[in-house]
């Protein structure tokens, strides 16, 4: 009896990709690396919307690499797909788009968000987000507010994890293995990553900034949205041009990220500075503070590069609320 396929189809304004997932006769669904499947294939099957679980409406800015319409085409004759793996190939569509677009830090939030769905997949997860495990721990364990005490118990454990595994970081340990080569009786987690970015020739990750609230950057949004507001009113735009302007907008904003050995408070310290909205709006250049990046993350950075003042940088996402959410400014930072 031949294997049923399953296809999870992302749709960008760049690019369209495929893939492709396998049920066994004994009902095992596994991932196929490089499958493919015509339209007129696809035309065949049952074709279901992927799970809401992430979406653009969550975000002021939200680049257009992540912004997709995903669908998951189904046997039209399909039999016993029970409810997990129903449910898993609705979810893993986002997955896949944040792994393909090595945004490690939304890996690590997809998982958070749905990790009872994923969780009974872990084989298939593992190897999804292999690519990117090790960038989503540092910026799901450094980056953000939730604390690292959890993760400092996991790594010292030292203990494979099992199907049914909850734990986010848990699981993006496990992951990261290969690339983190953790060494639990002579490095400490913060140890561990500091000979990782030490031993790499370049890096690319995103990580969330904390202390937004505490930085004049964030007020200037309110600033910017009495402008569209004003803009829709006079019907200078439709509601569509204003969206896609204010896509355009955000997405012009240059950014600086950079070290402050001179902070009185943490001479380790790394902020991060965006193009000021109101500067921008009237056609002014200048930059103002938005936050940094969390201590023990920075220092870890500071202390694999020393000589490293400027990293490259760039505004990746902005939650809708940017006041409240954690991690709803997200930079994604290069060397």
């Amino acid at each position: 009896m031949a294997n049923e396929m399953f296809y999870v189809k992302i749709e960008t304004s760049r690019n369209i990709t495929v893939y492709g997932f396998s049920r066994s006769a004994t009902g095992i669904l596994d991932f196929v690396d490089g499958a493919s499947a015509k339209d007129e294939d696809l035309s065949q099957m049952q074709c279901v919307d992927g799970s809401a679980y992430f979406t653009p409406s969550w975000y002021m800015f939200l680049p257009k690499d992540l912004q997709a319409t995903i669908n998951v085409y189904l046997p039209s004759d399909v039999k016993n797909l029970d409810v997990g793996q129903y449910s898993f190939l609705l979810h893993v569509g986002a997955l896949l788009l944040a792994v393909d677009e090595r945004d490690g830090l939304l890996v690590a939030e997809l998982l958070r968000r749905r990790v009872t769905v994923f969780s009974s997949f872990l084989p298939l997860v593992l190897h999804l987000i292999k690519p990117v495990a090790a960038e989503a721990l540092f910026a799901y364990v450094y980056g953000g507010f939730r604390g690292d005490s959890n993760f400092t118990q996991i790594y010292k454990a030292n203990v494979p994890i099992a199907t049914g595994e909850t734990d986010v970081s848990a699981i993006l340990l496990e992951a990261a293995k290969d690339a983190l080569k953790p060494n639990p009786e002579k490095e400490s987690p913060e140890e561990m990553f500091i000979r990782y970015f030490r031993e790499k020739e370049s890096f690319d990750f995103t990580i969330g900034l904390v202390g937004a609230t505490n930085h004049p950057w964030i007020a200037g949004i309110e600033k910017y949205e009495s402008v569209v507001k004003a803009a829709t009113a006079f019907r200078f735009f439709d509601d569509a041009a204003v969206g896609s302007k204010s896509q355009e907008f955000f997405a012009s904003l240059a950014t600086k990220v950079q070290a402050e050995p001179y902070n009185p408070h943490d001479h380790n310290a790394i902020s991060v500075s965006i193009d000021d909205l109101g500067a921008k709006l009237k056609g002014l250049s200048s930059k103002s503070k938005a936050g940094y990046l969390r201590a023990t993350g920075a220092a870890i950075l500071r202390k694999a590069r020393p000589n490293v003042f400027a990293y490259g940088s760039k505004l990746w996402r902005l939650g809708a609320d940017p006041s409240f959410f954690e991690n709803s400014i997200v930079v994604r930072i290069h060397t």
